[in-house]
């Protein structure tokens, strides 16, 4: 008899989770960008100036993460899973700045402002909320992974010559946009 309650309870909870997530409000302009797989670099923020804002979570099998912070306090960010960290030294902008690499890492930002450069493998991320992501594919492979906006179709992402370190803007939240 407990075994059977038990499971009536986890079905219960398969079925309220989904159902509670969808009606979760989003706040007017959020937009939704996803990663799946990609190898190469993705600076999510613009700069000190016009950083993301909102959450996100995700994980990348291997790499640096660069985190920079332009309110500190105003949000959360975390990361885990790294094998070094140690500040990163810019020219003023950002007090709050952090250099993280291994295998594994995972992060999360919980709300407020946030800039974060990844150069690594595999990186699979969801970000809601504002901002700006660059995306720039590793070219020496025939498939540097894939992005969507807002839950629609998934698009590979540019492989562009390593010149062209910032890649392609893609904007999520507000107005849409793709390249």
């Amino acid at each position: 008899m407990p075994m059977r309650r038990l499971v009536f309870t986890l079905l219960c909870g398969l079925l309220v989770v989904p159902a509670v997530a969808l009606a979760a409000p989003r706040a007017a302009g959020d937009g939704v960008l996803e990663l799946k797989d990609v190898d190469g670099t993705v600076t999510i923020g613009t700069s000190y100036a016009q950083p993301a804002k909102g959450a996100l979570w995700g994980q990348m099998d291997s790499g640096k993460l660069v985190v920079f912070d332009p309110v500190v306090g105003d949000g959360n960010i975390y990361v885990s899973g790294w094998d070094t960290k140690r500040p990163y030294a810019t020219p003023g902008d950002y007090p709050d700045a952090t250099v993280y690499t291994g295998t594994n890492l995972h992060f999360r930002v919980t709300g407020g402002k946030y800039r974060l450069s990844f150069i690594g493998k595999s990186i699979d991320l969801t970000a809601v909320g504002v901002g700006t992501a660059w995306l720039n594919g590793d070219v020496t492979l025939d498939s540097a992974g894939l992005y969507s906006l807002d839950s629609g179709k998934w698009l590979p992402v540019p492989q562009l010559p390593s010149a062209s370190k910032l890649g392609i803007p893609v904007i999520f939240g507000g107005t849409q946009s793709t390249p």
